[in-house]
């Protein structure tokens, strides 16, 4: 059986670190966000980055993954060079039951029955935290029961401290059989912080921990998992055996493998990557299992709108799309680029779409087929484009346009097998291909993209001279240099008509907005899949549509507001 208390979620609290006994305080997080560079483009992938030997991350910057040993030995650095690992617990806790009171807003219903699960490593440390500064924001102590499953007199230091801060005020049940269980079969929100990224073998079969794994699956509860969901090895994306499935997972200071790859990654749910104060989470080189962009990369690229903008400030797309039966498409992806702050959008469409364009979307104008494509900030190109000899005449005034674009849908069949006909284009591109796309771009069969999706990314946008954003579970965003990053955000509801539609609005705001392609494109990607998270936490992934994405984007704003502050 495996001891809770030996799968430590982190390095903080290790044996010999002292700390003062004094009352809880919220410690700053990252530090102020900055705002973009200036443009200087180079004329393919937008801006150019050049390595970043320290200090703070630039905007532009993804976060880099590590292995659950790189983030305890960074814990150890934060807590040797000054930093009390009891405030490292502290912001850890606070990023924990900001999550849950997320989570319970979006469905009340959610808030009527709290368990926090804890283990006896730091990861419960956290949950005994989270529990203790959830009462103290007002959350009703009858609807929380605190679960420990451990020994009080083997917790480390700072999670024994955090556990008599919590018992002082509330009860805290050990669980020593079956029976001590069932609040979490009655739980109607959970929050799991049994084990954390040390775990490294199986729960064993049987065994009380793999009863409290199983209690939590099978129930009705949402779960906020605390660095990784129990029962998951963090530096693998393998699934060893029994495990907690979560709606959240909130990790800290950066992902892990478990929270990257699949399969492991698809029972994370939502990925929160909370700031608390490690070495290298403004920048910096050191160990890392590739990049990832969260909610913290995107915000510095937003530092806010400049008081004295207007709406020319942020950039007109064109949205070149809508045929006969197709007049969602380009409405969509015209409300989707208003919704990630785009100043003004027109939509180039046949006469017998305009109308209903101005329907679905009142904000947007309207242009004909024929409307020249220079002049504009960026373009949105194949949304319900079709593949008619007029689809291929506004294709081609798109292609051969000195200007921003982001190319998808009918924009790639028309180009069959030869993706290197984007490489003629003379200003930053963005494709957005989802597998079957990406297949017959490449001339291979679906498969053969699924069984190896980073590989594809890179050929295909090696081959376009793009930046390509090859859609799925996990979205990937690689460039003609050979660069990849790995989107955390989006979820299996959003696999449905209509939200690369949303995806291709999002991306040319971005690039109207001023952001090079890469940036556009793993930006882009990050905010359209957090507000299909967000649209899921409310509504549930099996009735999720692409209007609901494109509404839940002012909420994915929210969360980069949140991150700016942290």
């Amino acid at each position: 059986m495996v001891d809770p208390r030996r799968a430590r979620g982190h390095g903080r609290g290790r044996p010999g670190a002292r700390h003062p006994r004094r009352p809880p305080r919220r410690g700053p997080g990252r530090g102020h966000a900055r705002g973009p560079r200036p443009p200087g483009r180079d004329p393919r992938g937008g801006r150019s980055r050049a390595p970043h030997p320290g200090g703070a991350r630039r905007a532009g910057e993804a976060v880099r993954v590590v292995s659950p040993s790189e983030s305890r030995r960074l814990d150890a650095e934060a807590i040797a060079s000054g930093t009390p690992g009891i405030l490292l617990m502290e912001r850890a806790a606070a990023a924990v039951a900001r999550e849950v009171g997320r989570l319970a807003r979006a469905r009340p219903e959610r808030a009527e029955a709290l368990t926090v699960l804890c283990g006896a490593g730091n990861n419960g440390g956290d949950g005994f935290e989270a529990a203790r500064l959830l009462l103290e924001g007002g959350w009703p102590a009858g609807r929380l029961t605190v679960l420990f499953l451990g020994r009080q007199d083997r917790l480390p230091e700072d999670a024994a401290e955090t556990f008599r801060r919590l018992s002082a005020r509330h009860p805290v049940i050990p669980v020593v059989d079956e029976a001590g269980l069932e609040p979490l079969r009655r739980a109607s929100l959970v929050v799991d912080a049994l084990f954390g990224t040390g775990l490294t073998r199986p729960l064993e079969e049987g065994s009380l921990a793999a009863r409290a794994v199983g209690a939590i699956s099978t129930g009705r509860a949402a779960v906020v998992a605390v660095d990784v969901p129990s029962g998951l090895d963090g530096a693998v994306s393998g699934i060893p055996g029994p495990h907690v499935r979560a709606d959240v997972t909130v990790t800290f200071g950066f992902p892990k493998a478990a929270h990257v790859r699949l399969p492991a990654a698809g029972e994370c749910g939502r990925i929160v990557v909370a700031p608390i104060g490690l070495p290298g989470e403004e920048g910096g080189e050191g160990p890392e299992e590739g990049e990832a962009a969260t909610a913290g990369d995107v915000a510095r690229l937003f530092p806010g709108r400049p008081a004295a903008s207007h709406k020319g400030t942020f950039g007109t797309v064109l949205v070149v799309g809508g045929s006969t039966g197709m007049a969602g498409a380009p409405a969509l992806a015209a409300r989707a680029a208003f919704r990630a702050g785009a100043g003004k959008v027109v939509v180039s469409a046949p006469d017998g779409v305009r109308a209903i364009v101005h329907g679905l979307c009142p904000e947007a104008t309207t242009a004909g087929e024929a409307e020249e494509p220079d002049g504009y900030s960026a373009l949105a190109v194949g949304p319900g484009l079709g593949r008619d000899a007029a689809a291929v005449r506004r294709f081609s005034a798109a292609l051969g346009a000195a200007v921003p674009a982001a190319f998808d849908a009918d924009a790639l069949n028309l180009v069959g097998t030869e993706p290197e006909r984007f490489g003629s284009r003379p200003a930053p591109t963005v494709l957005t291909p989802h597998p079957g796309e990406a297949a017959r771009l490449l001339g291979v069969d679906t498969r053969a993209i699924s069984s190896d999706r980073e590989g594809a990314a890179r050929e295909l946008a090696k081959r376009s001279r793009a930046v390509v954003v090859l859609k799925g579970f996990r979205s990937l965003v690689a460039g003609p240099d050979g660069r990849s990053t790995v989107v955390l955000a989006g979820n299996p509801g959003m696999a449905t008509g209509g939200t690369g539609d949303v995806l291709t609005g999002v991306v040319a705001a971005f690039l109207a907005r001023g952001l090079g392609a890469r940036e556009a494109a793993w930006a882009g990607a990050w905010l359209h899949g957090a507000a299909g998270d967000l649209a899921a936490e409310r509504l549930g992934a099996e009735s999720l549509c692409a209007g609901d994405v494109a509404e839940a984007l002012p909420a994915a704003w929210g969360l980069l507001k949140e991150a700016r502050l942290a």
